[in-house]
């Protein structure tokens, strides 16, 4: 009696461990099923979300489409209406704002050439001699050591150049009561390719000028409120820092701008970027010392 009863609670034992067991997988099971079931209606939420996402950046995009359109249009009917009453010099401003409009705005490319980004200076100089009545010369020069169809291939980040030419002629020449000047010189090394954006305006102390210099290192989070102050990044006013920022993002931290001026005798902003034709090669990270293209200079402007 004593055997059969040891038999039947070693049997229900043995049951009661594959019940748990079993039990045990079944809510293994279930909470993996509940993990997956929470994992799918996560990634259904995020493929809504995310094409939510794409539907309204489409419409943005289709949105975004229109007010430049309506405004290249309107330009066009100022220009033809000018060609017809013989205003030449309207129709000529109205074609260059329209240009610069199309370059700064419509045209989605990050990165582009020289010979973009001089041929968009040229139409924002115009469109500045028309407002200041000729207050201001503008002139291009390439170094002799270069080859210029080169170099006008070079490769730079869109709306780097304007900027420059804007806060020269804002914060340099807009004040003087004497000719203004900006020159544009452009030459090269074997590696570097080195743009000097020159003015005759009103300069800087030194003192203004190492904030100036601290902020375009520091991204624009100091030194910008006291020195030669920088337009806001709004419409195409971009600050220095920014210019400056863009160019280390493409090149790397050994490209950038340098400053130099003093007081009264005008500035010089120094651009410095590897000699680069082909969009494949920026990402190849040959990227040599910005010291390397640097030109010979003085500390400050004399």
């Amino acid at each position: 009696m004593k055997l059969i009863i040891s038999a039947l609670v070693f049997i229900i034992l043995v049951l009661t461990g594959a019940l748990i067991i079993q039990w045990r997988q079944i809510t293994e099971l279930r909470r993996r099923q509940a993990e997956e079931l929470v994992l799918q209606e996560k990634r259904l939420r995020e493929e809504f979300s995310r094409r939510s996402l794409d539907k309204q950046t489409r419409l943005s995009m289709l949105q975004a489409q229109i007010n430049p359109h309506f405004l290249y249009n309107t330009l066009e009917c100022i220009r033809s209406e000018a060609l017809i009453y013989d205003c030449d010099s309207i129709a000529s401003m109205s074609k260059a704002l329209a240009s610069f409009f199309r370059y700064s705005i419509s045209n989605r490319e990050d990165v582009v050439s020289l010979r973009d980004e001089l041929k968009n200076v040229d139409n924002y100089f115009m469109i500045q001699a028309y407002r200041f009545e000729d207050k201001f010369t503008y002139k291009i020069g390439f170094e002799e050591d270069g080859d210029k169809e080169e170099l006008m291939d070079c490769l730079l980040p869109k709306l780097t150049l304007q900027p420059i030419v804007e806060n020269a002629i804002f914060h340099g020449l807009e004040t003087t009561t004497e000719q203004g000047r900006i020159e544009i010189r452009i030459g090269c090394t074997d590696r570097h390719l080195d743009i000097m954006i020159s003015d005759n305006g009103s300069g800087m102390s030194r003192e203004q000028l190492e904030k100036l210099r601290a902020s375009v290192l520091n991204g624009g989070s100091e030194g910008s409120s006291d020195s030669r102050k920088e337009r806001p990044a709004s419409g195409n006013g971009i600050a220095l820092s920014n210019v400056a920022q863009r160019i280390r993002i493409l090149f790397g931290e050994n490209s950038g701008i340098k400053i130099y001026s003093s007081e009264g005798a005008g500035t010089d902003v120094e651009i410095i970027v590897p000699r680069i034709t082909e969009k494949k090669d920026l990402i190849s990270g040959d990227k040599p010392e910005m010291g390397q293209g640097n030109k010979a200079h003085p500390e400050d402007k004399t």
